[in-house]
């Protein structure tokens, strides 16, 4: 079983290599854009340090403390038919494969909170109190995909007989898995968390097709102390990347500080459209040969180029991403009607040490109301039969809809709309046509 996963996962990556990645039409990052220092320079030695890396068997439902947070499992597991409910909490949503623990952030379900509406609220129903931009946030449902029902179209698994997914309906959530190595690192070793991860996110029901998210938020992280807390500015987190419809690895690299490590997934999706779905696959965290704490590497990515003329430009752009100042060099060649990909290659200062980090919690941005008389408006856009001038309570999504054009191309036909957060406000004429 092991030596077929291996060659499975080998001719996955090997046709991931020569393949094109096929974005979803979004204005968030391209496919494969990020740079996630994927693939390093130098070597690994040693054996994947993980327990239940393909996240294969049955999965169980996570029990924990009622003293402790829920995403830390109780010492022992729980027997769903006989276990201490005056103490434990068995999560019957939350199904997990051996080894590894689920973490989400949980919503506020206390409704006479004064602040309750910015503090993850759980539902927005009450319009009369629910600021406009309000977004439910809810612990997702963990779920195994064999025999699943995504399993019964596209393939959501890359090697095995069984893979992780989890899900929120018409909400939002910060969540993911963990595992935590002990004993089997020292302080010093370097080390390489990677992982298969892929994204479902649909306002309708084509599970062959993504749309109406422009972020999943889908990130991979090493906290190098060994901790079980997914907000600690401990952990080192790889730069968020899209991978929407497809499995893409996920990398990232830090210096454990002892001898227990742990290693994180994270997703947060923006919007709270039908389906924010995420699948995760086959893990592995080695030790990477050589190199002291403070190194330079390699960092490589690839990009879909489509073209339909012979195009050959030079770019060089430099970016803070962390500590690291990364300086790339890009060189894109564009033929007719090929689709490659194309290397982005840089090279960039690393210290992989306790490195505070951004969180990437997606907070509620009100709508601003211009206060002054003058009317804002998109890029000198003057009203006429051919715009729309933005309401209290609109969004990109909603005025799309009233007007039957994709909200991707309102937002292109509109600069002034700005990722990540599309924020639009009153007064604002925005072009439709």
């Amino acid at each position: 079983m092991q030596r077929n996963r291996l060659i499975m996962i080998a001719l996955v990556t090997t046709a991931m290599l020569l393949s094109v990645p096929l974005a979803m039409g979004v204005p968030a990052a391209q496919a494969g854009d990020a740079v996630l220092a994927a693939q390093p320079q130098s070597g690994t030695t040693g054996p994947n340090l993980l327990s239940n890396p393909g996240m294969e068997g049955k999965y169980q439902q996570q029990c924990s403390l009622k003293t402790d947070p829920p995403w830390v499992p109780a010492p022992t597991p729980c027997d769903p038919n006989n276990y201490d409910y005056a103490n434990r909490t068995l999560w019957a949503t939350v199904q997990v494969p051996a080894g590894w623990a689920a973490w989400w952030r949980v919503p506020n379900n206390n409704y006479d909170d004064p602040n309750y509406y910015n503090s993850f609220p759980h539902s927005c129903q009450d319009k009369n109190r629910a600021p406009n931009d309000c977004r439910p946030w809810h612990n997702p449902e963990f779920r195994d995909t064999a025999g699943g029902p995504q399993e019964k179209t596209p393939s959501r698994k890359v090697a095995g007989d069984n893979s992780q997914k989890y899900f929120t309906f018409y909400s939002v959530h910060e969540a993911g898995l963990y595992q935590i190595v002990a004993n089997r690192v020292k302080k010093g070793d370097r080390l390489r968390f990677s992982v298969y991860m892929m994204a479902w996110a649909s306002q309708y029901n084509d599970p062959f097709k993504s749309d109406s998210q422009p972020t999943m938020g889908m990130q991979v992280g090493i906290d190098p102390y060994g901790g079980n807390n997914p907000w600690s500015p401990s952990i080192v987190w790889s730069p968020v990347q899209e991978s929407f419809d497809r499995f893409s690895l996920f990398t990232v690299e830090a210096v454990a500080q002892g001898p227990m490590v742990s290693v994180w997934t994270k997703s947060a999706p923006h919007f709270a459209i039908q389906h924010n779905d995420v699948y995760v696959d086959e893990a592995s965290l080695v030790v990477v040969s050589g190199g002291p704490a403070s190194t330079t590497r390699r960092v490589t990515s690839t990009r879909p180029v489509t073209g339909t003329r012979v195009v050959t430009e030079t770019r060089v752009t430099t970016r803070t991403i962390g500590t690291r100042i990364i300086t790339s060099t890009i060189t894109v060649t564009r033929t007719q009607i090929i689709t490659s990909t194309r290397p982005v290659t840089s090279t960039g200062s690393m210290t992989p040490t306790r490195t505070p980090t951004s969180r990437r919690t997606v907070t509620p941005t009100r709508t601003a109301t211009p206060t002054a008389t003058k009317m804002v408006t998109a890029t000198g856009v003057t009203p006429g039969p051919n715009t729309y001038t933005v309401a209290r309570g609109d969004t990109v999504i909603s005025i799309a809809r009233r007007f039957g054009i994709p909200w991707q191309r309102l937002v292109e036909l509109n600069p002034i709309i700005r990722p990540p957060n599309y924020v639009i406000e009153v007064g604002w004429v925005l072009k439709l046509r």
